[in-house]
């Protein structure tokens, strides 16, 4: 009999419909960057890579549109220049530097539900250039079907597709060891004076914060964070008493972070973050759009099966 799915598996499946197209898509757009012209052709061509996609576009990273809105069979070059930092998709991007699907958002342009994807673009030099935007019209996509003949169809669909884009496809690999990262986020944080830090696997590229300037993130490659030369960038300083968490504490979120990297399923974690003053780590995993926060006394006490389902854990 068939289960109709909840809201969040169904999220899950359209992500993982769209996030690998959009990902090679924003590859290419950044060989082009300097050509708008030519930027739209490539909308255009790749359009129908992206399932169920009613518009497509480029942003800059300070959320001004420098494409035209490419949509099946049309170009149109009116809506350059406008500012799209207010959308609800665009508020909180900067400084993310992965993919997100949007919340439910009332569209500007024909005042329907809808649902933005959004991939960033990012050099070969590992620059950021700004991102990739794909518009979803709500009542298009299988999240709003009804009938159980078009959800088992959507269903069948993804299944192909899953098969068409394997796990290491879907996962950009992270080639730089974990445990050295563990090693070298520990040492920080206990001797340097790091209060947070924020790493992202797909571009390999970490923010950290010190307690001796609060105000300011500062980005590094994971490569760096690596090098002997990144306590340098750094002022001994001891691990501050107010802490919310123990060091005890802190070197046991650090083990089941790289834990969670390791669960081989359809579903993986993109980003994490800790914040040692306040207590909270931040996780982003593949199938949501969004951040969960949680206590660190939760995280470590948390069912992996909350994360990504009772098969999963079973086969790690």
């Amino acid at each position: 009999m068939w289960i109709k799915p909840t809201i969040g598996e169904q999220r899950k499946v359209l992500i993982t419909l769209i996030e690998p197209p959009m990902l090679n898509l924003s590859k290419q757009c950044t060989t082009l960057w300097s050509d708008l012209e030519a930027l739209d052709q490539l909308l255009s061509k790749h359009f129908a890579s992206i399932p169920y996609c009613q518009l497509l576009y480029i942003i800059d990273k300070f959320g001004k549109q420098i494409t035209s809105n490419v949509s099946a069979h049309i170009i149109d070059s009116q809506y350059r220049e406008q500012d799209l930092s207010r959308r609800p998709y665009s508020v909180s991007l900067y400084p993310k530097r992965h993919f997100i699907l949007s919340s439910v958002y009332i569209s500007q342009t024909n005042r329907r539900p809808c649902m933005s994807a959004v991939h960033p673009i990012i050099s070969n030099e590992q620059q950021f250039l700004g991102f990739l935007v794909a518009d979803f019209d709500i009542s298009y996509l299988p999240l709003s079907t009804t009938s159980d003949n078009k959800a088992s169809a959507f269903w069948l669909q993804s299944s192909c597709l899953l098969q068409r884009y394997p796990l290491q496809q879907r996962i950009k690999k992270f080639n730089q060891p974990s445990s050295a990262i563990q090693t070298n986020l520990y040492q920080l944080i206990s001797e340097y004076g790091l209060f947070q830090y924020t790493l992202h696997y797909s571009t390999e590229q970490i923010t950290l914060s010190r307690v001796d300037d609060p105000c300011r993130y500062h980005v590094y490659t994971v490569e760096q964070l690596l090098s002997d030369n990144i306590f340098m960038n750094f002022s001994p300083h001891s691990y501050p008493v107010d802490a919310e968490i123990s060091l005890q504490q802190v070197q046991q979120v650090l083990e089941r972070v790289n834990d969670l990297r390791l669960v081989d399923g359809d579903f993986y974690l993109r980003a994490n973050s800790l914040n040692i003053m306040n207590g909270i780590v931040e996780l982003d995993f593949s199938y949501d759009g969004y951040q969960q926060y949680l206590p660190v006394e939760k995280f470590l006490n948390e069912d992996w099966s909350s994360w990504f389902g009772q098969i999963a854990v079973n086969a790690n």
